[in-house]
């Protein structure tokens, strides 16, 4: 399975968000702040636990 499926299939798994909203994401609302990778869903953003927390950071997900 590709990358950005994986990507997208443990988000939705996560943090049960629609897979519309999922489509929606940036590799820009993936951050890395403090050593800890956080994912812009809302506002405060929310932590992003091991070992999913590497997945969206991977240079093999194109920019959208």
């Amino acid at each position: 399975m590709p990358l950005q499926d994986r990507v997208a299939a443990a988000l939705v798994l996560l943090y049960a968000q629609p897979l519309t909203r999922i489509t929606r994401l940036t590799i820009d609302d993936a951050l890395r702040e403090d050593g800890e990778v956080q994912i812009r869903l809302g506002d405060p953003p929310s932590p992003v636990p091991e070992p999913f927390a590497g997945m969206p950071h991977r240079p093999q997900i194109p920019r959208r």
